[in-house]
């Protein structure tokens, strides 16, 4: 009987796996996947995370496959600069942020998993559908969406890690319901481009995250990722009109017109949209903060736990960060009910303040001000908005996800 069982072989389960593992417990994951390919488009590495990255010895390789960005900026959409934010080292941090492509970075995760743990520990079209908790070890049944196959599989410790339709929240969830829209839907691309824009470093901005808003960003040194979000229908919570996933395919001649008055001097906007070497359309969903995560044997990780908007880039990088809290709280409990309390007491209450900070659009309430104020356009930045009103916009946001520099810089390794 292994210590953890893992379901889901995304980012969390992965990064997970090789902490606990580093850590001294025996680990496995299951993942309903038939097939682990490179999916998905962008993501964003803030430092906290990347700390602990490098503690599992991924320097070289993250610096290979991904870009370390350092600074954001943000324009009207009339392409107006409005304001430029540090990131990583350029923001005092003793580790970078880093950009790169999500499923370059999971073969990534995936390759150490195999090669550190071993060859079989991910045991693909494995579908969680059911699992008990007993007085000493929790049982969870798979069936292979396939061969029809079924198994049962014991451990001191479930973690669902198995995404923003997790099933193991909606065994725990039953009458949740599905994940929850506010009237925006999303275009996602990646362009290959010859040379990158400015310093191949920067993260753009573009428009309202409320109505219209482009934000563009390189993943490696040929790769650019894109989003653009549109508001469709009028702001309000509602259970979302179809599921979220990277199979959704978009077309871009339904993004083009949208853009048409957006402009950056630096950027031809629509040429980096009709390049795109593939083009996804999704609604932009979260769930609401659950009241706890942890149920005896079982509990959640990753966007099972905490789904959010992709506002301030902080998703996958708080989701790394839980691992983190599972090795503190294992430690200091072993693989028991009571550490898994632990972790959720360490790891929920901040991540409802993320989850909240990011529906109300994070840093990039900023665009959502200026472009109300000014809808076409400003001859002084300070007349639409004072200096003091963007430094406190930024400085609330970093205070809701824990964004301090001095103290992840004398924070102790975890390794």
């Amino acid at each position: 009987m292994t210590d953890i069982l893992i379901a889901g072989a995304g980012i969390s389960g992965l990064v997970t796996a090789l902490c606990l593992h580093r850590a001294g417990f025996s680990v496995r994951i299951h993942e309903r996947a038939q097939k682990l390919e490179e999916a998905g488009f962008g993501l964003n590495l803030q430092p906290y995370c990347v700390k602990l990255l490098y503690e599992l010895g991924l320097e070289s390789e993250m610096n290979e496959v991904g870009i370390r960005n350092n600074k954001a900026v943000l324009y009207s959409r009339h392409g107006q600069f409005i304001h430029q934010d540090p990131r990583g080292l350029d923001a005092g941090y003793k580790w970078p942020m880093y950009s790169m492509h999500r499923g370059r970075f999971q073969q990534l995760l995936l390759r150490h998993v195999r090669e550190e743990i071993g060859a079989e520990v991910v045991r693909l079209g494995q579908k969680l559908v059911s699992f008990r908790s007993q007085p000493h070890y929790v049982e969870v049944d798979f069936v292979n969406s396939i061969t029809g196959e079924f198994n049962t599989e014991r451990a001191k410790v479930l973690l669902g890690a198995d995404g923003i339709n997790s099933t193991v929240r909606k065994i725990l969830y039953p009458d949740e319901g599905p994940p929850l829209w506010q009237g925006i839907t999303m275009w996602r691309g990646v362009t290959c481009m010859d040379k990158l824009y400015l310093d191949g470093r920067t993260m753009i901005f573009v428009g309202n995250p409320d109505d219209r808003n482009l934000i563009v960003y390189p993943v490696s040194e040929e790769l650019v990722n894109w989003a653009f979000t549109v508001r469709i229908e009028e702001p309000g919570i509602r259970p979302a009109p179809m599921t979220t996933d990277w199979h959704h395919l978009g077309h871009i001649e339904d993004v083009l017109p949208l853009l048409s008055d957006m402009k950056l001097d630096f950027l031809d906007i629509p040429n980096l949209i009709s390049s795109s070497i593939i083009v996804n359309q999704f609604h932009l969903t979260d769930r609401d903060p659950l009241p706890r995560w942890t149920y005896d044997r079982v509990t959640l990780i990753g966007d099972a736990a905490h789904p959010m908007y992709p506002h301030g880039g902080n998703g996958c990088s708080q989701a790394i960060l839980d691992a983190r809290d599972l090795v503190l709280a294992f430690r200091a409990h072993g693989i028991t009910p009571a550490g898994l309390e632990i972790y959720d007491q360490l790891r929920r209450p901040v991540l409802k303040d993320s989850i909240l900070a990011a529906r109300e659009f994070g840093p990039d309430k900023i665009l959502k001000i200026i472009d109300e104020r000014a809808p076409f356009g400003f001859q002084n930045l300070s007349e639409v908005i004072s200096s003091e009103e963007l430094d406190k916009i930024f400085s609330v946001y970093r205070k809701q996800v824990n964004w301090n520099v001095e103290k992840l810089n004398q924070e102790l390794p975890l390794f």
